[in-house]
């Protein structure tokens, strides 16, 4: 992992406000009755986001080629050509067929603002190694400061690079930053730019950049009266909904948004739509800043207790830091976002081998400050 991660890493109705604990943000709807209807559902005529769900499903399988190293047993050692290869979807890897024939891939719609795509292909070589010095002994520890390798404790086994930092959080958060949530709020940040005049195959342009970026937020159409098979980001919206109130809370307010958004567009009201953006963009921040510390709690909940469990939870949490610099809409400042990743890094690179209790505790306050969060719901 290279040392650019290192240093780089809600039922209310819509004309309410957004609420993510006792700690109110009002964010009004300039126009709570429009002269239309919206849906209770995201079922509009000729709505996909098909290609947003396949690169979803292309993530899933990426990281669960890297977990077949979090085994008990002697597990394989990993290809970096073919977790390059999956990247740009070619020579037919995806066991989900229709994947491999979809024309589309992860590679060319990840950011390369931070170098992001360059480090996940050194990542996935990098692994390589720390795979083959976990083949070596499967059922031991031989992760440390300084070696990459496999860390224990209980049932979790995880694979480390000399950092600390879990390949399969690098490659997944990296991912679920640069790709999806950067795809989505750079559509959101620039709806206003795409026609919706011309109409092909049922919808405008504006439409169909709209459905797409809803999809890369990974719930089904009726969400949240439906919480099977989150993805990604939906499944993290969730956790956040339940931990501050419910699924009455943040899941219904950012799921409102999307639905008055999709219908403004389509009735032509440019000021309910950027309304409804305006909503999602900014609990979707929420949201990262949310499970940041959820995990960064979870860490220090288990030091000295589950080392794997610690760096898997703060590998996590890194994560989340870097996602905010994803989107151009942001809310916290790049130099909090470089305060915040300070307190894990030792030398001026993050190294979850020698973080410091005492810094754990200075960033769950300094993003629950920033975000008016209660950390004690999380």
């Amino acid at each position: 992992m290279k040392a650019n991660f290192k240093k780089a890493i809600l039922l209310l109705p819509l004309a309410s406000v957004v609420l993510f604990s006792c700690k109110k943000d009002k964010s009004a709807d300039p126009d709570p009755t429009p002269g239309y209807n919206i849906p209770t559902t995201y079922n509009f005529a000729s709505a996909s986001f098909t290609t947003s769900q396949q690169r979803i499903a292309m993530l899933a399988e990426l990281t669960n080629y890297i977990k077949t190293t979090h085994s008990n047993t002697v597990a394989p050692v990993l290809d970096a050509q073919k977790l390059k290869d999956m990247y740009v979807n070619i020579n037919n890897l995806f066991i989900d067929t229709t994947l491999n024939i979809s024309g589309i891939q992860l590679k060319d719609k990840t950011s390369n603002a931070f170098g992001l795509q360059a480090e996940l292909e050194a990542n996935f070589t990098d692994a390589v190694t720390a795979s083959q010095n976990a083949a070596v002994s499967p059922t031991t520890t031989t992760a440390s400061n300084g070696v990459a390798g496999k860390m224990i404790s209980g049932t979790r086994y995880i694979l480390v690079d000399t950092a600390g930092i879990e390949y399969k959080e690098f490659v997944e958060k990296g991912i679920m930053a640069g790709v999806f949530y950067y795809q989505a709020t750079t559509l959101l940040n620039t709806i206003s730019t795409f026609d919706n005049l011309t109409v092909t195959g049922g919808t405008t342009a504006q439409e169909r950049a709209w459905d797409e970026a809803f999809g890369y937020f990974g719930v089904p159409v009726d969400f949240p009266t439906n919480i099977t098979n989150l993805k990604n980001w939906g499944s993290y919206c969730n956790s956040v909904s339940i931990s501050l109130g419910g699924t009455t809370t943040v899941n219904a307010t950012i799921m409102n948004a999307w639905l008055k958004g999709r219908a403004a567009i389509s009735n032509k009201d440019d000021a309910g739509r950027n309304a409804a953006r305006d909503i999602i963009v900014k609990t979707w921040e929420k949201v990262v800043a949310a499970r940041f510390i959820t995990y960064v709690k979870g860490a220090k909940s288990k030091i000295g207790i589950e080392p794997a469990t610690v760096n898997h939870n703060l590998s996590e949490a890194i994560g989340f830091i870097r996602a905010f610099k994803y989107n151009s809409a942001k809310t916290i400042s790049d130099s909090d976002i470089d305060l915040l990743q300070n307190y894990f890094e030792t030398g001026g690179s993050v190294n979850l081998h020698t973080f410091s209790t005492t810094n754990l505790d200075n960033a769950i306050n300094k993003m629950a400050f920033l975000f008016n969060l209660d950390a004690s719901l999380l």
